[in-house]
């Protein structure tokens, strides 16, 4: 097996004796669940530093990424049989969590700069749609402004899918925060990480409500859980635990160490390297500078020099859009059957898209391995 100096994990390269001992205080304190007491809990105090951290007026704890989805399009109302236009190239989570509350998945052509190709987007929303959902790829924030203004003149309801870019920020804002719900990843190879766990954002107290009342199954909670409240409806159980909560503070307040870390690394490598086939971020100093990525002439050339490396890992971020998986197809939700294009300018762009992760913890040497292998065969 051979030995990789740039692993696809970030935050949990960083773990030490302080996630530990978090952990470890709750378990010795026999609170796990987040509404133990009527004290505050590691969770709140979670959401609390997350809030403030990406300037939000309200931050919920969740068990997951894919839950964070659902809990989102729950808050903006989403029902059966709407249609939610999403980025044709996604992890499967964010076609599933659509499709788990009946609504359809339409795939939307990418673009590396707006998040959507705005022309395919134009010509979707004229045929009708509640919500859209993009997603902030690989710790960069996309430029938004059309596709939020659109959305606004439309009254559509615009989530971002964050789970990639949690700490990234355009000129003003942190990504998860310019649509109306933002959603966050913390699994095991998130930017920061409890293993399994997840976050929704938003400054709309309605939705907020809604979100709150879904994950806690339906209820109107102050200490107990109530389903004979106005606002109640029929939820799920996604609450977070307040061992989660307690290791994402720790991680919460390495955030900008770690970002720091990988920017300098990602800035010492471009420095030393020919980058005419890199695909810059359109905020550089928003970048959380977790990856490069490299934009290949021709899918053969990704496939020959991936292999060339002993020590450094070239990948993709998917095999392929989501909609091309055997359970969209038996399912009749490929793109033919949604009446949208075979989505060739993504197919286009991702078999010839490269990934090199930029983790933590890389060295000046693994940095100029990295450098070397950049200049030799990419």
């Amino acid at each position: 097996m051979k030995k990789i100096i740039n692993p696809n994990e970030y935050g949990s390269l960083l773990y030490n004796k302080k996630e530990e001992k978090a952990a470890l205080d709750v378990i010795h304190n026999e609170k796990i669940f987040r509404y133990s007491n009527d004290k505050i809990s590691k969770v709140d105090e979670f959401e609390n530093m997350l809030k403030s951290y990406v300037n939000s007026k309200y931050a919920l704890g969740v068990i997951n990424g894919t839950a964070g989805l659902i809990t989102a399009l729950i808050g903006c109302n989403i029902k059966n049989g709407d249609r939610v236009l999403i980025s044709s190239y996604t992890f499967l989570a964010t076609a599933l969590a659509v499709k788990s509350i009946g609504a359809i998945p339409v795939p939307i052509e990418i673009d590396l700069n707006y998040g959507l190709n705005y022309d395919d987007l134009q010509n979707e929303i004229k045929k009708g749609c509640k919500a859209i959902i993009v997603v902030q790829l690989q710790g960069r924030c996309f430029d938004l402004t059309k596709v939020a203004k659109l959305a606004k003149d439309n009254n559509i309801f615009l989530i971002e899918d964050s789970c990639q870019g949690f700490g990234s920020k355009n000129r003003t804002k942190y990504a998860g925060t310019i649509g109306d719900v933002g959603v966050y990843s913390f699994q095991q190879y998130k930017q920061i990480t409890c293993g399994e766990g997840g976050a929704v954002v938003t400054d709309n107290k309605k939705i907020y409500d809604r979100m709150r009342n879904y994950s806690d199954m339906g209820s109107e909670r102050v200490l107990f859980p109530n389903w004979n409240g106005k606002k109640v409806l029929f939820g799920q159980n996604y609450r977070m635990n307040n061992i989660s909560g307690a290791i994402l503070i720790e991680q919460m307040k390495k955030l900008d160490l770690i970002i720091g870390a990988q920017r300098k690394s990602r800035d010492y490598i471009m420095k030393k390297i020919d980058n005419k086939k890199i695909v810059n971020s359109i905020y550089p100093d928003g970048d959380t500078g977790m990856n490069i990525l490299i934009l290949f002439d021709n899918e053969n050339d990704y496939e020959i020099i991936k292999e060339k490396s002993k020590y450094v890992e070239i990948r993709k971020m998917w095999n392929g859009l989501y909609y091309e998986n055997k359970l969209f197809r038996d399912n009749k939700l490929t793109s033919i059957d949604l009446k949208n294009k075979e989505c060739s300018i993504t197919k286009n762009i991702i078999n010839r898209l490269g990934v090199i992760s930029i983790p933590p913890i890389l060295t000046k040497k693994d940095c100029d391995m990295i450098i070397d292998f950049i200049n030799k065969y990419c």
